[in-house]
């Protein structure tokens, strides 16, 4: 009686490691050391790859960065676009030196050619948590100044009504009433900056700008207002 033996050989592929990183991200690898907590012996693992953020959070902010417009946007004729990858890198870089309170995760980033409004590098759209950056805003000096106005039209909206009128109090805005009975608030006689007569959110959102770009400044031009930011945003 013959026997026939048959040897099966098993093919099973060795576990890779390697990975691939974004962009946004650097490769880097490391040997896992694991320590045995009673016999004391130390084993040695094989080196793994790993990807890390170039910039804090980046893995986290790039995915806030939108290249579809938004529907039903106010101004009429702009023209979105697509981000670069040297314009996502310059946001991605400053977005981690910003203070906290001012919320950027909380954002998506568009990008526009140009403003209908002349001079405006940015803008804020409200029901979407939008802020527009437009081509004007790639050649301003004082960026991180702007993502911050723009921020303060969202938060604007979180402020209790209190603190509103608090702020509304010291900034200079007054109720008036006209001739024919009619009652209307008075923007500031005192404007920080010509265009805080046409909304509150618009006065506030300066404010709060002048305060982040220049504390000193502002605190002596505004000694009350910036213990009123001072409390709720500090720098």
């Amino acid at each position: 009686m013959k026997i026939v033996f048959s040897l099966i050989i098993l093919s099973i592929p060795l576990t890779s490691h390697a990975v691939e990183c974004q962009w946004w991200q650097t490769k880097y690898s490391a040997t896992v050391v694991n320590k045995h907590p009673k016999k004391g012996k130390v084993r040695e693992h094989p080196r793994r790859e790993y990807c890390r953020d170039r910039w804090p959070n980046a893995n986290l902010y790039v995915k806030q960065f939108k290249d579809d417009p938004i529907l039903g946007w106010s101004h009429k004729g702009e023209v979105f676009k697509k981000w670069s990858r040297e314009e996502t890198q310059l946001i991605l870089e400053i977005l981690p030196t910003l203070p906290s309170w001012i919320e950027v995760q909380n954002y998506n980033f568009r990008r526009a050619k140009d403003s209908m409004y002349k001079g405006n590098p940015a803008a804020s759209e409200l029901t979407n948590g939008s802020i527009i950056l437009y081509d004007l805003f790639f050649k301003e000096k004082n960026k991180k100044s702007i993502i911050v106005h723009e921020s303060s039209h969202h938060l604007y909206k979180k402020v209790a009504p209190k603190d509103i009128a608090d702020f509304l109090s010291m900034s200079g805005w007054s109720v008036e009433v006209a001739a024919d009975g009619k009652v209307y608030e008075s923007p500031p006689k005192k404007l920080i900056q010509s265009d805080s007569a046409s909304e509150k959110d618009e006065d506030f959102a300066n404010h709060v700008e002048s305060y982040y770009q220049n504390p000193k400044s502002y605190k002596t031009s505004y000694p009350k207002l910036y213990d009123f930011f001072k409390q709720r945003y500090p720098l």
